[in-house]
């Protein structure tokens, strides 16, 4: 009893020199805000629907431990939490990685909505959703937003919408995140920003992290905060050019199965993001799912990616020409055709990763990853379009990084008349990522190509989607520059598709917002701090972000937030308070402010650490496993 006492105080007092654990990104990339404190990464809200939203958390624990946090929660109907209308708890632990996802039901439709988290006396910021309308709805708007590199500049895109808040929700199509190692792709020098881990990720902490740095990002954040987001993954929340059973960024002789590194990628795309999960689904991460805004619109979001796609063959040859070729896998296109022929609603938004329409260069396709690699699946589902006299039907589409707008043709396509089109398409431009080079640029490529209207190949931004009962029109508009934080930006280009034609039309003037879209912002931070409680330890010059993996096998990884750390010591101490390790660092250990430990000769257990490095204790704890 005195042995076990004695090592309780011994680790009272080690951690009474902790600096509170926190899972960031570099300075350079976002602002740490004591406000939030333990809720770093920020609210969210997602997947709405008349009657019901997705409110989602991250709660970062004083110590890494596997020890279960309870979080409440709150809804009300104003700004300042006093009419409450909804509560309740729940339990978080590291399964889930301390993320919080409620599927809040019995709203009232068409409604804005405000909630809180609270954890340990500790509350978040509030967060501000909208319920979707349950009937009738004369107009509804739309930010759609893809492909954010955080590497290639600052999310700018998202600080404009954010102080234009005149749109209902964000809809995001795809890369959210990118998988790849710090500096591989694209990176911007003059922004200078950088992602955790530094290594192309793989594993489910690898993965986890990631969203960690994204979820830090100021613009990404606060964005998230004040609307709902609508969400589908692309290739880069896995791996480039990812396909049903691998990817082009996947080799499984050095990075293990697919099937794996899969696994990983959809479970940490669920945890972080407020996507409901489908109730009976095979897949419990299946992500084509249906959306309904009353009766004026249907979201019919698709996965083209990870579901059903056959391996990527180029556009020519009897493999992609193979009426067996599938983008979609035979039961998602059973259920898109189910959806079109039942939805009552007026226009059916075709919500999906990838371009539609052909795209040639010089009479030849070019791009296998997108439809023009799968002719066979898009000849069906434009058949079944037309056969089945399914009006206004409108795809949205991102991964291009790039700007456009098409009729989609089928083989009796007349670009005067616009007859033989199944629909239109509105593809986005990158938030960061970088455009195409294509021989002659956007002038030639519509030249040759009748049924695109418009193309821009180099600009980033965002797209405004406004729908009414006579039209559907779609607003680019671009950001100044990605090099620095601005709030810079142009309207580029509106298109519309009135109600029963197939076919694009060109305004010069972009959409108006309704007024009833427009409320009050949350606030960033709602409540007051209270200094004696530790905010002085924000101040630190340096912090613990993550130790990873965790369970470890033979290593793990310190990263640090803050100012460049140096030497120091690192100390591990077993659950009895012995001291099993000690290593001397210098900064020629550290890379990327992160220190790695061979931990292999550890027996299996839990750990404490110590790092002692620039004057301060940092602590931490983790389990070591079996080989």
């Amino acid at each position: 009893m005195i042995t076990k006492l004695l090592n309780s105080r011994f680790f009272f007092l080690l951690f009474t020199f902790c600096v509170i654990n926190i899972s960031a990104q570099s300075q350079r990339s976002s602002s740490l805000e004591a406000c939030l404190a333990p809720f770093y990464h920020g609210v969210a809200s997602g997947d709405p629907m008349a009657d019901k939203v997705i409110i989602w958390t991250r709660v970062t624990p004083d110590t890494i431990s596997s020890d279960p946090v309870l979080v409440s929660w709150q809804m009300a109907t104003d700004t300042g939490m006093t009419n409450v209308i909804q509560g309740g708890s729940i339990i978080t632990d590291n399964n889930m990685d301390y993320t919080v996802k409620i599927d809040v039901t019995g709203l009232n439709a068409n409604t804005w909505y405000y909630y809180e988290f609270e954890s340990n006396g500790k509350k978040s910021p509030r967060g501000r959703t909208r319920t979707a309308p349950q009937s009738g709805a004369d107009s509804l708007r739309f930010a759609i937003v893809s492909c954010a590199n955080l590497e290639a500049g600052f999310f700018n895109a998202y600080k404009v919408l954010l102080n234009r808040a005149d749109f209902d929700a964000v809809i995001c199509l795809g890369d959210y995140i990118y998988e790849y190692e710090s500096g591989g792709y694209s990176p911007n020098a003059t922004a200078n920003r950088q992602w955790l881990p530094s290594n192309e990720i793989l594993s489910l902490s690898d993965y986890r992290a990631r969203y960690s740095t994204y979820h830090l990002d100021d613009d990404l954040r606060r964005l998230h905060q004040q609307f709902p987001f609508i969400t589908i993954w692309d290739d880069h929340e896995s791996a480039n050019d990812a396909w049903m059973n691998g990817a082009e960024n996947h080799t499984s002789a050095s990075e293990g199965p697919f099937a794996v590194r899969k696994a990983n990628a959809k479970q940490a795309y669920f945890e972080w993001l407020p996507i409901r999960q489908q109730a009976g689904a095979a897949d419990p991460y299946q992500i084509f799912r249906k959306l309904t805004y009353g009766n004026l619109v249907d979201f019919i979001m698709l996965d083209t990616r990870l579901h059903g796609r056959d391996l990527q063959a180029g556009t020519t040859g009897a493999t992609v020409t193979s009426n067996s070729r599938q983008l979609l896998g035979t039961d998602q296109f059973t259920w898109l055709g189910n959806r079109l022929d039942s939805s009552v609603a007026q226009w059916k938004v075709i919500t999906q990763q990838i371009m539609i329409a052909p795209l040639k260069v010089f009479g030849q396709a070019v791009n296998g990853d997108q439809w023009d690699g799968y002719p066979a699946e898009r000849n069906r589902v434009f058949n079944h379009i037309l056969n089945h006299n399914i009006k206004n039907v409108v795809a949205i589409t991102g991964d291009i990084h790039s700007s456009w707008a098409n009729d989609l043709p089928t083989s009796s396509y007349n670009s005067t008349t616009g007859g033989g089109s199944a629909g239109v398409e509105f593809v986005g431009p990158s938030v960061t990522s970088p455009g195409l080079s294509i021989p002659l640029g956007a002038a030639a490529i519509q030249a040759s190509n009748s049924h695109i209207k418009y193309a821009d190949l180099s600009q980033h931004g965002f797209m405004i989607l406004d729908i009414n009962k006579t039209r559907t029109q779609c607003d680019w508009y671009y950001i100044s520059t990605i090099d620095q934080s601005s709030n810079s930006f142009t309207h580029a280009k509106s298109m519309y598709v009135n109600h029963l034609e197939r076919f694009l039309r060109t305004t010069n003037s972009a959409s108006m917002p309704r007024n009833s879209v427009f409320a009050n912002l949350a606030p960033i931070c709602p409540r007051s701090t209270n200094i004696s409680t530790g905010l002085s330890s924000f101040s630190s010059p340096i912090r613990l972000l993550n130790v990873f993996p965790n369970p470890a096998q033979k290593e793990i990884v310190i990263s640090f937030l803050g100012q460049q750390a140096s030497s120091g010591k690192v100390t591990l101490y077993n659950t009895s308070g012995q001291k099993v390790f000690e290593l001397n660092f210098n900064d020629n250990d550290i890379y990327n402010n992160q220190l790695q430990l061979n931990v292999n000769d550890l027996a299996t257990g839990i750990y404490n650490g110590t790092v002692e490095i620039n004057k301060q204790t940092l602590c931490f704890k983790f389990v070591k496993v079996t080989n």
